[in-house]
């Protein structure tokens, strides 16, 4: 199975894989959820851990938030941010933390090295990196290893894909108790196509071995599949292709076009611990 896009020219290509264009507020939703993260230090019942090192790479942080007086470990939401993997940060990926922790859980922003300063791969490996890290300092943070959720948005949805397929390693696969992916791209060739690998610059073995669309989760998990109805053809393409692709080998996939959300505002379904999204997040563990 693969996304077909012989029939767009490079420059139809181009504009489908520019989310923002079509987006109402690109630019005013990310400095929103940057401004939201950027205002959780000092907030009542949230504990902030920032910059938690699991490599050497100045981009190799992670920021926790955790709730106050928890009694017990406490589920966790692992979230990696988008950008095509050559921008964004986890400057704004704290917003969903006051919902999550209000409801006692945790969540943790990850960031990772960009493209081109590492190649695809190592950005896979840095994801699962982080992961594992997170696992084994988990008593440390007073954190359920059983309830971790992972979940990420456009890049980061390919880069938690990756690793629910066990593109980093078997046992970080297996980590995972449930998964949220949010408008993500799984199969590479469309966007090696494009203007993306401009930066990224994948190469046909690259496309062929970091495209998750072409893999079966090793994990028989819950995965929630979420894209907004008004984002590009493109993107709907990528998360319509992987829903049949995982179908047979998981036993809870479920997919959702979120109606009037485009490829940003959509990343408030994470906040909204009331919508399915919410639910699905909070049912993990029980």
């Amino acid at each position: 199975m693969s996304v077909p896009f012989d029939h767009l020219s490079r420059a139809e290509l181009d504009r489908q894989l520019s989310p923002s264009l079509s987006a109402r507020d690109a630019a005013g939703v990310l400095q929103r959820l940057e401004t939201e993260t950027a205002a959780l230090p000092g907030v009542p019942g949230l504990h902030c851990t920032l910059d938690i090192a699991y490599g050497p790479g100045p981009r190799q942080q992670m920021d926790l938030y955790r709730p106050t007086g928890a009694a017990g470990s406490v589920g966790c939401l692992v979230f990696l941010h988008g950008g095509f993997w050559q921008k964004g940060s986890k400057a704004w990926s704290g917003f969903p933390a006051r919902s999550l922790t209000a409801n006692g859980w945790a969540l943790a922003g990850v960031g990772y090295t960009l493209a081109s300063e590492a190649s695809l791969a190592a950005i896979v490996d840095e994801a699962a990196l982080a992961l594992s890290t997170l696992a084994s300092r988990a008593d440390e943070f007073g954190l359920d290893r059983d309830r971790f959720v992972l979940a990420g948005h456009s890049a980061g949805a390919h880069l938690a894909a990756a690793v629910l397929v066990g593109m980093g390693g078997e046992h970080v696969a297996r980590l995972p108790a449930r998964a949220v992916l949010v408008s993500g791209v799984y199969d590479l060739a469309p966007i090696a196509a494009s203007y993306v690998n401009d930066a990224v610059g994948m190469d046909a073995t690259d496309i062929a071995r970091l495209s998750p669309l072409h893999r079966r989760p090793l994990n028989d998990l819950p995965v929630r599949l979420l894209i907004g109805s008004a984002e590009p053809d493109a993107f709907q393409a990528q998360t319509e292709a992987l829903h049949a692709a995982w179908s047979e080998h998981l036993s809870h996939l479920s997919v959702e076009a979120t109606p009037g959300c485009d490829h940003f505002d959509i990343l408030d379904q994470l906040s909204d611990l009331d919508s399915p999204t919410g639910r699905f997040i909070l049912e993990s563990g029980r």
